[in-house]
């Protein structure tokens, strides 16, 4: 009886010993991110980033050299023009920092493109009805559109030394991305907002309303509180959630000079002391650097400011992006005129190319154009 007994507690003594080490040995499961690997038996994180920024920089020396069969390793395949595909990881990064840099990127709607066209479905409201007992239900049908987009080449040159591709590193892999993201952040920024040929764009869309200001009012600095208020009108409000000013930062500046009343010291805005306000009329700010300026020499009848749900934006991006490096080519600096003989001057030029397309939807609910008068 005693040995019965005996095994009885020996059983629920090891029952109780193994609930223990499995909440133990799940414990540490879930520390395990939080502790430091003493063994190095894990690899870190920035090592793996740091084995990526690597193989990104052989991946540019073996471009520059001509290394066709180590590019083919390293890469995701040979483009026929001779344009290669970026390892995964610079792609990621140059998608990853261009929302920093991008306004468009950061606020609209970002969708992957396969192929040359992707088509997205639009449709309007329906009605709804009160109807009686054994009434038959009015109906309401929605207008049925589509968006298309169209992906197009987009390319950013960049002049380097030669030297600096040779003996590309970690850091240089840093700063060829950060241009790359920035040059085509830019060029978003400016296709959503200002539009970079007839039709495209906020700016340029003939279905975006447009608030024009006042005679006499054709310069930037002229706009006031009341005007933005007229703006606002132009917006559906069901594009009200969402939408946000979009404005350099000059013409924001403008605004803040703008006082209760003429030889006070009371300002509209903020005063000096407080921090920058988040919103104007309740409706959040943002500054784009491709939106005119104050500085700017012609300013009468041109639009400068936008009020738009970027939700109604959509960017089509092929999500991958081709590399060639040349050192024969003459290339146009960034001033824009100035002409770069590579050969002559030791240096390559890098090229990045990408496919995008930048469509609105709901245009004339979704978006307005602020606009200085004529004269």
């Amino acid at each position: 009886m005693d040995e019965d007994k005996k095994i009885v507690e020996k059983t629920e003594a090891q029952k109780l010993l193994d609930e223990v080490k499995a909440g133990v040995v799940e414990q540490l499961k879930a520390e395990l991110p939080l502790r430091k690997d003493i063994f190095g038996i894990e690899e870190k994180a920035e090592d793996k980033v740091l084995e990526s920024k690597q193989k990104t920089a052989d991946f540019i020396k073996a471009v520059y050299a001509g290394d066709l069969a180590k590019v083919k390793a390293l890469s995701e395949g040979t483009n026929a023009d001779g344009g290669f595909m970026v390892p995964e990881y610079f792609n990621n990064e140059v998608l990853r920092l261009a929302p920093i840099y991008g306004v468009a990127r950061r606020n609209a709607r970002v969708v992957q493109v396969q192929g040359l066209k992707t088509h997205f479905p639009t449709a309007d409201a329906v009605t709804a009805y009160r109807v009686g007992e054994k009434v038959a239900i009015t109906s309401s049908q929605p207008t049925i559109g589509q968006v298309t987009l169209t992906v197009k080449k987009i390319a950013a040159m960049i002049p380097m030394s030669n030297e600096l591709l040779q003996d590309a590193n970690v850091n240089t892999i840093d700063l060829i991305i950060r241009l790359v993201a920035e040059a085509f952040a830019k060029y978003e920024d400016e296709w959503a907002f200002l539009g970079k040929t007839a039709g495209e764009g906020i700016f340029q869309d003939t279905a975006v309303s447009v608030l024009t200001l006042a005679s006499g009012k054709n310069t930037f600095a002229e706009v006031d509180f009341d005007d933005l208020l007229l703006a606002m009108n132009e917006l559906d409000e069901s594009a009200l959630s969402g939408a946000k000013w979009y404005m350099s930062f000059s013409v924001f500046n403008a605004l803040r000079k703008l006082k209760y009343a003429s030889g006070t010291a009371s300002y509209i805005l903020q005063e000096p002391s407080m921090g920058q306000p988040a919103t104007i009329w309740n409706l959040p700010v943002e500054f784009s650097k491709v939106l005119p300026k104050t500085s700017d020499v012609s300013q009468a009848s041109t639009k400068f400011i936008a009020l738009g749900n970027l939700d109604h934006m959509i960017i089509g991006d092929s999500m991958n992006m081709e590399i060639k490096i040349s050192d024969v080519a003459s290339v146009t600096d960034t001033d824009g005129s100035t002409n770069i003989n590579l050969f002559e001057q030791d240096m390559s030029a890098l090229r990045a190319i990408t496919r995008k397309d930048i469509q609105l939807s709901n245009q004339a609910e979704a978006f307005v154009a602020v606009k200085t008068a004529a004269s």
